[in-house]
């Protein structure tokens, strides 16, 4: 009766099959003729290209953010729904909270609350034609509603 070989022996003997085999690759490699250099065309304008592919995706995103058309999504309730610049720093918001939109003032020095809006005012779209009035009636329009 033969003995079976030990896990360990058959570990050896495929160690030894395969570098056997390694063995035998490396000495037809050297028989073999040496390869003309590759003259085919070069990576480094494609990876320059996506470098600064990869480069422009952040600043897109910074861009986007600072100008305020990525709106972010809020699992708090909370949603921008129209904004109107007055100035470099200062602009009206419109906010809705849950079924309340709020009219902020948002100003360098800080967020005041100017009024308050039906839930159901649509403010994306444009008011109806009315004589021009001033910003000052604007504002008193909308501290009213307070």
């Amino acid at each position: 009766m033969t003995e079976l070989p030990s896990s360990r022996s058959r570990t050896l003997r495929a160690g030894l099959a395969a570098a056997a085999v390694l063995l035998a690759a490396a000495a037809h490699g050297q028989t073999q003729a040496p390869a003309a250099p590759a003259t085919g065309p070069s990576l480094t304008p494609l990876l320059l290209g996506l470098l600064l592919v990869l480069a422009l995706i952040p600043a897109a995103a910074w861009l986007l953010r600072r100008t305020g058309l990525a709106q972010t999504s809020s699992a708090s309730g909370l949603r921008v729904v129209a904004q109107l610049p007055l100035g470099p720093r200062d602009r009206l918001v419109v906010v809705e909270v849950a079924d309340r939109r709020w009219v902020l003032g948002v100003s360098a020095s800080g967020i005041r609350r100017l009024g308050t809006l039906p839930s159901g005012a649509d403010t994306g779209a444009p008011p109806p034609a009315t004589p021009e009035r001033s910003f000052s009636d604007i504002f008193r329009r909308l501290r009213s509603l307070r």
